[in-house]
């Protein structure tokens, strides 16, 4: 008995610790702290090398002689210079457009500009601003309508020299639209109701939650039309090869393929880019091997992704 004891009191008594539950604090910290680290470091990253990219355009210059600005996407006055950094396509900001239209006007070594234009459209004051740009340049300018050049995008085409898209081009749709989707006949089968707070009884016109009342359309169809005729104007005041009359008889908002648009006016030479160099060429009266085209600038993402 006593070596019995004496064997027992020699095993030691071992206390199992806790383990310890790491788990949750690593998806925390992966959460808070590693994935943000993450996404900063990329979006700084694809800056940097848009940085890098503009610059390197700029030096590009002295390889090239014809400027090439892209239309990309939907026009609106201002992109706050995403697009250009970021080189998506997506917005074509008037602001940025306009500012690389006089670079090129105030480059000695650039001695004439090509729009490339691929955009369903975008807003009439953007698109007007650009036209203006355009049309007042003292170099030669020249369009290129890749898949589309409609609307806003149009207008802005108008403004250049020359227009030049593919047999199957989208082009025109001169029109304006300000429709919406109501959405006042689903909130009252919702149960919902429009409680009207506002100062004027146009102050909250247009708003979807509500019907709109026969007043307030008839005051929305006259910007709509007030709109649509100054867009005429302007179109037929840089580019008469029509009328003010004759661009109102096509002016109801139909694209035309680029084959009927030449046929209507609307387009002048069918091709691409070999019709664009031939063009400038015989503009500039150079040899058509002296026609270099600028690669467009891009911004980071875009040239990352290439």
């Amino acid at each position: 008995m006593e070596g019995e004891r004496t064997q027992e009191s020699n095993i030691t008594q071992v206390t199992p610790r806790p383990v310890k539950n790491t788990t949750r604090s690593q998806v925390v910290f992966g959460l808070f702290v590693g994935i943000p680290a993450v996404l900063f470091w990329f979006i700084a990253s694809i800056m940097i090398l848009g940085i890098i990219t503009l610059v390197g355009d700029s030096r590009s210059k002295e390889q090239c002689n014809i400027a090439t600005i892209p239309v990309h996407g939907i026009i609106t006055s201002d992109d706050e210079g995403f697009t250009r950094l970021l080189g998506l396509g997506m917005i074509s900001g008037a602001r940025s457009l306009i500012r690389q239209i006089n670079e090129a006007l105030a480059d000695e070594l650039i001695v004439a500009i090509l729009v490339d234009i691929d955009s369903p459209g975008g807003t009439p004051v953007a698109a007007d601003d650009v036209m203006f740009a355009l049309h007042r340049a003292d170099k030669p300018t020249v369009s290129l309508v890749r898949d589309i050049g409609a609307s806003a995008a149009y207008w802005v085409a108008a403004g250049t020299d020359h227009i030049v898209t593919s047999p199957i081009s989208n082009i025109g749709s001169i029109g304006v639209t300000m429709s919406y989707t109501e959405q006042a006949g689903a909130r009252e089968e919702e149960g919902m109701r429009w409680i009207d707070l506002s100062s004027g009884s146009f102050k909250d016109a247009g708003n979807p939650n509500r019907r709109l009342s026969e007043e307030e359309q008839r005051y929305f169809q006259e910007q709509v039309d007030t709109v649509h005729t100054y867009m005429i104007e302007r179109i037929a005041r840089v580019r008469p090869t029509r009328t003010y009359e004759e661009y109102l008889e096509i002016a109801d908002g139909r694209t035309f393929l680029g084959k009927r648009g030449v046929e209507l006016g609307l387009v002048d030479t069918l091709g691409g880019i070999y019709e664009v160099r031939a063009y400038l060429a015989d503009t500039l009266g150079i040899p058509e091997r002296d026609i270099r085209i600028c690669e467009p600038k891009r911004g980071g993402l875009r040239s990352l992704l290439e």
